[in-house]
């Protein structure tokens, strides 16, 4: 007896020793200890010993071979690839004028795709691909060139009136519903947040998209209707990478006589004109306050964080090829995106993953569109590292207006933007990707113009470009949890208004 309730009482004794630990354990873990900030740093560049030089080339010269069919059709051809697979990407266009509900037809066209993989006798079916943006839409197959025309005619049969006669209209809501709620959980929110903030909830890239009412109470009348309306006031072009004169021939015939029609009547014209203008007359300004916006996200272990600027577009720019690298240049976008924010060797990168370890990524990125230009450093953080994690993207920024970079980071970053242009023409999925974005863009073979200005700059004019841009306070949206890191972000960042909002 006197044993079994020793036995007994060391028993309660370990379960209480173990909910004693699992108490303080528990304790231990709810407390966070936020991380200090530091000065930035920038690496220095070093190149390794016995490295190999690298001779990067140049970029082919005329590569594409443009064909004006009419005056809404155009063929645009490029060299064979290795594969002897003939490439064709049907395109339609419209530089001045955002499609809308772009989000909804290509959600159908994949559902079409589908649909098609089941039923297609074409060998190449699944290489069938869509590529939507605000401005363009392309329908892309990858097809033995026995196979062509037969290609050709499937990707026009998708802009038919019957184009959507097979496919599953409920399937199509159900996966825009379903991805509103992904973005919910995943955090994927704060994108469509950060459009609102740095475009303005009115601009007509925000107008455009994301229409729960048309998406819920979807009928296949309406799908055609919102279908062929992109038709209006767009273009047709066609991509083609291959080297048989007579199928290209006969493919451009198909175009002129089965394509439907782009024309626009008169009124909607000139009303569509003025609606494109307005965003780019308006007077432009930067944020001239402090403010951080915060999405509250309780219980979330990461903070993800958006900073960037919206940068002006004038007006001429879309025929403009000769880049002046001012704040309303496209190419200074873009280097400054890839200077501090390129993965690696960009100072963001460097600084405050590989030297702090405060995150696993933080990129950069230049969002070009004809309506809209923006600038946008990107990334997350554990919530004991936000404060510091944002006060070092805006030290870097700050860094950057401040000082020339050295010849060794000058030397990177031409490497780089040159290596862009170079492994673009090496695959002929990622030539037409980036031609069609300076289709919808209303430009066209800026790339060599674009390597002479990169071959040719200087330290001093990425500082310049610095300055500019980073005159201002850039917009910040975060999204965390509010109560565990407000503290911290008013610590680090006492300048700065902080603003809860909500998805």
């Amino acid at each position: 007896m006197k044993q079994s309730t020793l036995i007994l009482s060391k028993a309660n004794a370990l379960i209480c020793s173990l909910l004693l630990t699992v108490s303080l354990s528990a304790c231990q873990q709810t407390k966070l200890v936020f991380t200090d900030t530091k000065e930035p740093v920038i690496s220095d560049f070093k190149g390794l010993n016995g490295a190999p030089k690298v001779n990067l080339g140049q970029i082919d010269d005329n590569v594409w071979k443009v064909n004006e069919l009419t005056k809404s059709v155009t063929l645009h051809q490029y060299p064979p690839s290795q594969s002897k697979l003939t490439y064709l990407s049907l395109v339609l266009v419209n530089p001045k004028h955002p499609f809308k509900n772009i989000d909804l037809i290509s959600s159908a066209l994949y559902q079409r795709a589908y649909t098609l993989a089941a039923t297609s006798k074409l060998s190449c079916i699944e290489s069938f691909r869509v590529q939507a943006g605000m401005h363009s839409i392309a329908l892309q197959l990858a097809c033995p060139e026995t196979e062509a025309v037969q290609a050709l005619t499937l990707l026009m049969g998708s802009w038919q009136t019957d184009a959507f006669d097979s496919i599953d209209l409920d399937t199509v809501r159900r996966q825009l519903k379903l991805n509103k709620h992904i973005n919910a959980y995943s955090g994927g929110e704060i994108d469509k947040v950060w459009a609102k903030k740095i475009l303005g909830e009115h601009h007509p890239y925000n107008l455009n998209l994301h229409n729960p009412a048309l998406q819920n109470e979807l009928s296949p009348k309406e799908l055609i209707e919102q279908q062929q309306a992109l038709l209006a006031g767009s273009n047709w072009h066609l991509l083609v990478s291959s080297n048989t004169n007579d199928m290209v021939a006969e493919l451009a015939k198909m175009l002129t006589l089965n394509l439907p029609t782009t024309s626009v009547n008169k009124e909607r014209k000139v009303s569509a004109d003025l609606a494109y203008r307005k965003p780019l007359q308006e007077v432009f300004t930067q944020n001239p306050q402090k403010q951080l916006y915060i999405i509250d996200a309780p219980g979330a272990i990461q903070t993800q964080v958006r900073v960037g600027y919206r940068l002006p577009i004038v007006d001429d720019e879309l025929t403009n090829t000769t880049p002046s690298l001012d704040e309303s240049d496209p190419l200074s976008c873009q280097l400054l995106a890839s200077w501090l924010g390129r993965s690696f060797s960009g100072r963001l990168y460097y600084d405050l993953r590989e030297k702090r370890g405060l995150t696993y990524g933080i990129y950069g990125r230049c969002f070009d569109n004809p309506q809209a230009r923006t600038l946008k450093f990107y990334g997350s953080t554990q919530r004991q590292h936000t404060g510091a994690f944002i006060s070092g993207i805006l030290d870097h920024l700050a860094l950057a207006s401040e000082s020339e970079l050295k010849a060794a980071e000058l030397s990177a970053l031409k490497v780089h933007e040159k290596s862009k242009y170079l492994l673009a023409s090496q695959s002929i999925n990622a030539a037409f990707s980036r031609y069609i974005k300076q289709l919808s863009q209303g430009r066209q073979n800026t790339d060599l113009s674009q390597e002479k200005i990169v071959n040719q700059l200087s330290a001093k004019t990425v500082q310049n470009m610095a300055q500019t841009i980073f005159s201002t306070p850039p917009t910040i949206l975060i999204r965390g949890d509010v109560d565990l890191i407000i503290k911290d972000l008013q610590n680090k960042l006492p300048e700065w208004k902080i603003n809860p909002i909500k998805p």
